[in-house]
């Protein structure tokens, strides 16, 4: 293993420890390591960019006995070098944006040891070879989300969100387990890249590899926050902000859609693509409509998160590995700069989030508003911004595509133009109008333009420029360009249908409030906003079918048995061991002079046995 590979895959790891232990002496400390360990690893994700000149095949293994061995192999080809300078550039920038964030928390040690760790798991992951070293670093990222969304664990709902976290994420992983074993088992092999092969030439079974896919998929449900699995998402938001913003932009979220577009091949062989579109696009219209009505701006983009990273899975179920991927680089840079912004106005705010309580704060955060509003306009799909050159790819992929035109193809269409209805009344609310409560507006004190504004430009720019790359970014996720498929009128009427959409957010968030208050008021309006603001009660309906059928009918049905059948089978041994015990026991009376009489008789039927065997 080359130097660069081994300070890649050990540094985060070394640098959580020495964080911790830094911080224990002197609190700073720990910004400071994770601010270096943030900067060498960017720097060492760089110059392996700048020298690739092919895949880096580092072939290990974990554990050998006789015959039998686990590998643990390293690979890094440009998708892996794209996953990672999104992991290591955002990390470093979420670091860097926390010295102010994190400044007055008393546990900044954990948190920065804890930020490495979740750092670390991601670049593990997407460095990975075969897929059991993927599935530590995909379990580092569940156990390091589950710290971190608990962070603050001595309030309940940050501790609730952690264990939701854990338990959703969870559940897929155990598919993932299962499809690891039984591609070991019947394929023999865990290589990814072999694995695309051996499905590609159909040396696996058609049926099989389409359960694997499905199983993977499940798991890539849970990570990435997809239906029916993205309860966890939202709450996710009890975190603190810079946490959010690695989640949903740098790392964990991501991980989903990379093992799908890694297994690209596998899943085209196992024709297993149009589960992951079908379930892409209802995800990203439920994301889409209930982000609408939130009243916190993290659960605006929360749901934002779902639909968008949605539109990237229905990009690679439509058969566009280019337009998918690019979709959430895209997304992870302009998403990460969206909730770091939040995390700003919190600051300023008093860490205030209803949407409803802010107002008229972009004369006072000038620079959070310009970089925020240019994070919206990417979300949106507004040109040059990079969201409109993905977006509208997958988009036209769909439409384009046989399988997923019609119904899948409308709700995704509908998602991804909810963008700018959700995006700008979350920006409107905040910066637009009159303040809405004004002893709070009087409070909002400036940010730091060297901690706060200087990673929030950096990522603007990034989105900007990013608009221009896009062919290039294709590139290295998929080998080739960004085609966008002609589908005639669809550009006019996307631009016509986000500044139509883009007006009716000015008018009824800034113009006529008033009105917009009136209409939320009818009870029919009021029954679609609960309906949406409780993200269609899907997690409500998960928690009956757990109380009602796992907990009240299969839980009890095993208890019941374990009870009845294993422990009545156990128990009833006790009256026949009595009962041998007793019949026995007539042998022993603890009498001497009977036991002598009894000696006596049974050696006298001895020895007249033997006198008769004799003398026959």
């Amino acid at each position: 293993m080359n130097t660069l590979t081994t300070m890649l895959l050990l540094a985060p790891f070394i640098g959580a420890v020495i964080a911790y232990l830094a911080g224990r002496v002197t609190t700073h400390a720990a910004f400071w390591v994770a601010e270096i360990t943030g900067a060498l690893l960017f720097a060492v994700t760089l110059l392996l960019l700048v020298g690739y000149d092919g895949p880096i095949d580092i072939p290990m293994e974990w554990y050998r006995f006789g015959g039998f061995s686990i590998p643990f192999g390293i690979y890094i080809d440009k998708l892996s070098l794209v996953m990672l300078l999104i992991a290591t550039g955002l990390g470093l920038l979420d670091i860097h944006f926390a010295h102010d964030y994190m400044a007055e928390d008393p546990h900044q040690p954990r948190y920065y040891a804890k930020v490495l760790f979740f750092i670390g798991g991601m670049i593990l992951l997407v460095s990975a070879k075969e897929l059991v070293p993927l599935f530590v670093g995909w379990e580092f990222m569940g156990l390091a989300s589950y710290l971190l969304i608990s962070f603050w664990h001595q309030k309940k709902d940050p501790a609730d969100a952690g264990v939701s976290a854990f338990l959703f994420t969870r559940f897929g992983d155990i598919f993932l387990f299962a499809a690891i074993g039984a591609l070991y088992y019947v394929a023999g092999s865990l290589d990814m890249v072999k694995l695309n092969e051996m499905a590609a030439s159909g040396a696996l079974d058609k049926d099989f590899i389409f359960v694997v896919a499905l199983f993977i998929f499940i798991a890539a449900i849970g990570k990435s926050g997809q239906f029916p699995l993205f309860p966890w998402l939202m709450r996710d938001m009890e975190g603190p902000t810079t946490v959010s913003a690695l989640i949903h932009g740098a790392t964990m979220v991501n991980s989903g859609i990379y093992i799908v577009a890694r297994l690209f091949d596998f899943y085209i062989a196992a024709e297993a693509l149009i589960v992951v579109a079908s379930v892409g696009a209802l995800s990203a219209f439920i994301g889409a409509t209930s982000a609408l009505v939130q009243r916190e701006m993290k659960k605006v983009l929360a749901y934002s998160t779902m639909s968008h990273l949605s539109i990237a899975f229905v990009g690679l179920g439509a058969g566009s590995l280019a337009a998918g991927m690019t979709h959430l680089v895209n997304h992870a840079v302009f998403k990460a700069l969206l909730f770091l912004s939040a995390g700003a106005i919190m600051m300023a705010a008093h860490h205030v989030k209803d949407l409803w309580r802010l107002g008229g704060l972009g004369s006072k955060l000038t620079g959070v508003a310009l970089f925020m509003g240019m994070g919206v306009l990417s979300l949106a799909g507004i040109p040059p911004f990079s969201g409109f050159h993905s977006k509208d790819a997958v988009i036209a992929q769909v439409l384009s595509n046989p399988q997923t035109a019609g119904l899948l193809a409308l709700m995704v269409l509908t998602a991804g133009l909810l963008s700018m209805a959700y995006g700008g009344r979350l920006w409107v609310l905040i910066f637009a109008g009159e303040p809405r409560d004004k002893k709070l507006y009087d409070e909002v004190k400036p940010v730091s333009k060297l901690w706060i504004l200087l990673p929030l430009g950096i990522m603007a720019v990034a989105t900007l420029l990013m608009g221009f790359m896009q062919d290039s970014i294709a590139e290295m996720v998929s080998g080739m360009g960004l085609e966008i498929p002609h589908v005639a009128g669809l550009l006019p009427f996307m631009l016509i249908a986000i500044a139509l959409l883009a007006w009716l957010v000015w008018f009824y968030y800034v113009r006529r409030l008033d009105l917009t208050r009136k209409i939320a008021a009818q009870p029919l309006m009021q029954a679609i906003h609960q309906l949406l603001f409780n993200g269609y009660y899907i997690e409500r309906m998960i928690l009956w079918l757990t109380r009602n059928f796992v907990i009240g009918s299969l839980a009890r049905s095993v208890n019941w048995s374990d009870r009845k059948i294993v422990d009545g089978a156990v128990n009833g041994t006790v009256p026949a061991s009595r009962g041998i015990s007793s019949l026995l026991g007539r042998a022993e009376t603890r009498r001497s002079g009977e036991n002598a009489g009894d000696m006596a008789l049974g050696l006298a039927l001895l020895m007249a046995a033997l006198t008769v065997g004799g003398t026959a």
